[in-house]
């Protein structure tokens, strides 16, 4: 049973930005309502209005220009992402994070611009959207303004919106011949949170030298990371095998896993060692082969 609250359905952004300034803290953006609506019914949060945005157009759009990049409304959900032939082809890794959200009741609901804002450490898009540079375009009373993905996620549950604020919409640019995956380590085989995840997106130069190494991880810090040191292990040399498993030891050393009921510190970095290479290694195939999700 959810507690009373009023809802609000603004037709514009201009009416959305108003409705955020004025009520403030005591507002709460419904988008997909995958996390607002459990965490109310679980007594964990209580608001006194929910603002409806489905249909804020600015929100919707979807879009790729080759040589530029992707753009991503909002209120995308993972099912949109999931299907796209686009994310598919251009943005593997965030193909398969999209893919591995919750169910698919549930990635046919949430949206993309509603993990990001959640904020969680083991969010299945978010280590993606890392290695692929992702930026976030914001709009509030003051105006609009853009930041890296990076800079946005400060801590869990906790980003850089100002009090005002809305995500309007995620940029990334085009990926040229780099390559991208991601891995999901879960206990199980079926819907679950991450106990790890890995990312990678790497380019060779016609010599097949990396001229382009992103790693990112998930539920290895208070929010999802790069893994700048391991990635320049591989920085201006042939990935061999050997700098791939230095990678991944250099990875687990530099993450900051915490232990809880969940698995221990000491596991998540030994799975690191593992899971690490294998990313690399799948993104540096498809950098090599091209990709295929037939």
């Amino acid at each position: 049973m959810l507690a009373p609250f009023d809802l609000l359905i603004p037709k514009t952004l201009e009416e959305a930005i108003g409705i955020l300034a004025e009520k403030g803290g005591e507002c709460k953006i419904l988008a997909g309502g995958t996390d607002v609506f459990v965490d109310m019914h679980n007594k964990y949060e209580h608001h006194t209005f929910l603002m409806d945005i489905k249909q804020l157009p600015e929100l919707k759009e979807f879009q790729f220009i080759p040589g530029e990049g992707l753009t991503i409304g909002a209120l995308t959900t993972h099912h949109d992402l999931d299907r796209s032939a686009v994310v598919r082809s251009r943005f593997p890794a965030l193909y398969e994070g999209a893919s591995q959200v919750g169910s698919v009741q549930i990635r046919q609901r949430g949206t993309i611009g509603g993990n990001i804002c959640n904020a969680v450490p083991s969010g299945d898009t978010l280590s993606p959207l890392l290695v692929l540079d992702a930026k976030v375009l914001l709009v509030g009373v003051d105006g609009q303004r853009e930041m890296p993905l990076e800079e946005f996620l400060i801590g869990p549950k906790k980003t850089a919106l100002a009090p005002g604020e809305l995500l309007v919409k995620i940029i990334l640019p085009d990926p040229g011949e780099s390559k991208s995956a991601y891995i999901k380590f879960a206990r199980r085989g079926a819907m679950d949170l991450a106990l790890l995840g890995a990312s990678a997106a790497i380019g060779l130069d016609a010599d097949g030298v990396c001229r382009h190494i992103r790693i990112a991880l998930t539920t290895c810090a208070p929010v999802p990371m790069r893994a700048r040191q391991a990635e320049a292990v591989l920085l201006g040399n042939k990935p061999t095998q050997e700098l791939i498993d230095r990678a991944g030891l250099v990875a687990s050393k530099e993450a900051k896993p915490r232990s809880s009921w969940r698995c221990s510190e000491s596991y998540r970095r030994d799975v690191l060692e593992e899971i690490v290479p294998r990313v690399i290694q799948i993104a540096l195939e498809r950098a090599e082969k091209g990709v295929s999700f037939d």
